[in-house]
């Protein structure tokens, strides 16, 4: 009796969550679910134990036993797996204590890369909880960025985030004048600054990030933080892009929760060279996967 052919499992982790997909070799999707963060530097075992949460809902969404997945292979794109030890440990639970027949871990900037440009040359910024920017260029990925907002992920929500209560505190010294968006931020905690630090000491990325939306909301308003806030940010992101060479690239595609939100700040020059991602983070593990499955067995890193 020959055997049940595998199917793949891509996965998508960050710092706000981790989404999982079930495929078939033909890349018939099966089942889908989602999970918890994902960032294997900001806590390891949390991070698999929301991978596995995801992987065992795809499957059982996909109303197949999980106990198949011997035959199966699985890519993983995530947050903090540029740490090669991290990501290797991660393998070795995945292939020799869950049974995978294959598992590959790698950033989550490779399988954004790959989902978004797909083989093509390009510029891709992706800016969401955390960001990163990357030209790849005849096979070859030059990255910058990505090394987690305690420094760097600059324009990402955590950034954002951080960059407000920053300025709410300045302003609580008198050190900055004070907005509406501060005043609301500090309302938020009691009027205290001391809460302030303590939720800024302790809070994970994805709640840090979990401000953006309000800081860009406060921006369209023109509230002079927000607004000072956003003009950094694109400023830096410029800078990042200008260095990688968009312009003599050609083209430019914007990835991650907020892309849509940088879109219109970028000058003209950057925003003519915008093209829609052919897909996401999700697609590229995917693809990833089932590459891996008909290729040679490899290890992060490798």
């Amino acid at each position: 009796m020959s055997a049940k052919p595998g199917y793949v499992i891509g996965v998508d982790g960050g710092g706000t969550g981790c989404r999982v997909r079930l495929s078939d070799a033909s890349g018939r999707v099966l089942g889908e679910a989602r999970s918890g963060p994902a960032n294997l530097c900001s806590d390891f075992d949390r991070a698999m134990a929301n991978v596995l949460d995801g992987v065992a809902r795809a499957y059982a969404a996909a109303g197949l036993d999980p106990a198949r997945r011997r035959n199966d292979t699985a890519w993983l794109g995530l947050a903090g797996a540029g740490v090669r030890e991290l990501a290797r440990r991660m393998e070795a639970a995945l292939e020799d204590g869950l049974g995978f027949a294959r598992a590959r871990v790698s950033t989550d900037s490779e399988t954004t890369a790959q989902g978004v440009l797909g083989d093509a040359d390009g510029v891709l910024a992706l800016i969401g909880t955390g960001s990163f920017f990357l030209r790849r260029q005849a096979g070859h990925d030059r990255r910058i960025g990505g090394w987690g907002y305690q420094l760097g992920d600059e324009a990402g929500g955590a950034w954002l985030g951080r960059a407000a209560l920053r300025a709410t505190l300045l302003a609580h010294d008198g050190l900055r004048q004070p907005s509406a968006l501060t005043r609301a931020l500090m309302a938020r905690h009691g009027g205290r600054p001391d809460e302030i630090a303590r939720f800024a000491a302790s809070a994970s990325p994805g709640d840090i990030a979990a401000l953006a939306p309000e800081i860009a909301a406060a921006r369209d308003s023109g509230d002079p933080v927000a607004r000072a806030i956003f003009d950094r940010a694109v400023r830096l992101i410029c800078e990042r892009l200008d260095f990688l060479g968009a312009e003599a690239a050609g083209k430019l595609c914007l990835a991650g929760g907020l892309a849509g939100t940088y879109a219109p700040l970028l000058p003209e020059r950057l925003a003519a060279l915008l093209h829609p991602p052919l897909g996401d983070a999700l697609d590229g593990a995917t693809a990833l996967a089932r590459a891996l499955q008909a290729g040679p067995r490899l290890r992060a890193g490798a």
